[in-house]
């Protein structure tokens, strides 16, 4: 083979990815009804910042941010260009009228979201401490040996008994109000255990049978089987690979743990992961199309419109191109995959209906920062976007969010949004690195730093009442210090040396 070929081979993945970037630019470019240079700029800044997060990695936060970022504007936009011709609203976009300048300001809002994530990690790099140690530095405590076997029974039966117990009494699951209340705190408790707080559990035992020199393949495929025990019980379809991902992206960056395993077992290995995951979505799908089906709300988007591929006016959607009642649709439907590749990711739609809103000032940035959701109540950001979700419902909480630049520019303000996500930004980096310093373990960073990227970038939907799983999250790395440090011993257990 050539040396050019080979070069070309050496390369291929970013080739490729190289390539599918140049087609939706291509796309999105010819498409896109407003100012072009202003597109052009758009889509530079993003790419920017995207290759930031992969370049040099500061952190998992920030890597996971800049690409949920992407994702919900640049790659939703020209993606839906590029797939329909149109842009197919995945969410309400409130009074936005699709005139030239009403596309340019969204951009421009994105834009100073981009660069003030930038900012951000600039900031962190100036200021950085000195780093001290090494990742691998950290070790299990003396006593786990002994007890390993237990440990790991003891978390697999309690992820999957809490599992199974939120299923038969609903403490937690995606759109419907708790239908059991359990003495303080426990429902917030089993909620955090569903979420993050098994996947953490996991994460920890994984890092301490890799520092007593123990095979991990099993505990992997139990971490996947957490993962989707987890995605099914809370009815969410993202749980899976917010749970499984950061984990295996920790270890692939450690070469000597990916070196131990030969192709058929990384294979079999991948196999399983699609598998599960496939697996999940359906059954996620189908529970949902029969829990949601009573629901009062209008998951239809309003105002019902795609942006003429040649002009900025608005036609209507066709009928069947919309999602029908959920009684009526099947789980495995084409609308759903756009769903997953295209519409889930939150941002773009946000600054439409933000930005379209008359009434943006300090005053309702402020409203919006304190307001609590509460069961039966409806939450602001519905009126301004226009939901569907306006109808109050005892039994159901769904809701549109604006995402983190949609709420920052409440404010009316383009400086708040920079320097509000450079804020957010510092604060990923900084909490992610403290983390790792209490804990050593890098996997446990990644799932903070996933949980926190996913967060911020759809924040906005009662943003006080997302503090408390945070503050779990670090008192549980509070207490992987206290367990790991000389200062703690388990009870009847002798050390192994």
């Amino acid at each position: 083979m050539s040396k050019p070929l080979d070069l070309v081979w050496k390369h291929k993945l970013k080739i490729a990815l190289g390539l599918f970037w140049c087609v939706l630019f291509l796309s999105g470019l010819f498409s896109y009804a407003g100012s072009k240079l202003v597109y052009v700029l758009f889509s530079i800044v993003s790419l920017v910042m995207l290759l930031s997060g992969v370049y040099r990695q500061v952190s998992y936060g920030y890597l996971f941010l800049v690409v949920f970022l992407w994702l919900g504007f640049w790659f939703k936009l020209t993606a839906n260009f590029l797939l329909f011709g149109g842009f197919p609203f995945g969410e309400p976009v409130g009074n936005f009228n699709s005139s030239a300048d009403a596309w340019n300001q969204v951009l421009w809002i994105a834009m100073a979201g981009s660069m003030g994530a930038m900012l951000g990690r600039f900031w962190y790099e100036l200021f950085r401490p000195k780093r001290s140690g090494s990742p691998d530095q950290a070790k299990a405590p003396p006593w786990y040996p002994a007890i390993r076997v237990w440990l790991w029974a003891g978390i697999l039966l309690a992820t999957l008994g809490v599992a199974i117990f939120n299923v038969f009494y609903g403490i937690h699951q995606v759109g419907i109000v708790p239908r059991t209340i359990l003495p303080w705190p426990l429902n917030a408790l089993i909620a955090w255990i569903l979420n993050i707080g098994s996947a953490l559990a996991i994460a920890v035992l994984i890092w301490w049978d890799r520092a007593v020199k123990k095979n991990i393949t099993l505990p992997l495929y139990a971490m996947l089987g957490e993962a989707f025990v987890s995605t099914v019980s809370v009815f969410s379809r993202a749980a899976f690979p917010f749970h499984a991902i950061p984990p295996i992206l920790a270890l692939i960056g450690r070469r000597e743990s990916s070196q131990r395993y030969s192709q058929k077992q990384v294979l079999l290995f991948l196999a399983t992961f699609a598998a599960l995951f496939l697996a999940s979505i359906a059954a996620v799908s189908f529970l949902r199309d029969y829990q949601y089906a009573a629901s009062k709300s209008t998951p239809t988007p309003a105002p019902k419109s795609v942006i003429d591929a040649t002009v900025a006016t608005i036609k209507p959607i066709p009928d069947e191109a919309l999602a029908p009642p959920a009684k009526d649709i099947s789980s495995f439907r084409l609308i759903l995959i756009h769903q997953l590749l295209v519409n889930r990711w939150i941002g773009l739609e946000g600054v439409m209906a933000v930005s379209s809103y008359a009434e943006k000032n300090s005053a309702l940035f402020w409203e919006m920062l304190t307001e609590k959701r509460e069961a039966g109540k409806v939450s602001a950001y519905q009126k301004i976007s226009n939901s569907g979700y306006q109808t109050a419902d005892a039994r159901y909480q769904f809701a549109s969010m604006p995402g983190i630049s949609g709420f920052l520019y409440y404010s009316g303000s383009l400086w708040l949004v920079v320097w509000g996500l450079a804020a957010f930004t510092v604060f990923t980096i900084a909490s992610e690195r403290l983390i790792f310093l209490l804990t050593r373990n890098p996997l446990l960073c990644s799932l903070y730093g996933i949980t926190l990227a996913n967060t911020i970038a759809q924040f906005g939907m009662t943003p006080r009442q997302d503090i408390p799983q945070f503050l779990m999250i670090y008192a549980a790395a509070f207490a992987i210090w206290f367990v790991q440090s000389r200062f703690f011993t388990w009870p009847f257990v002798k050390p192994v040396n």
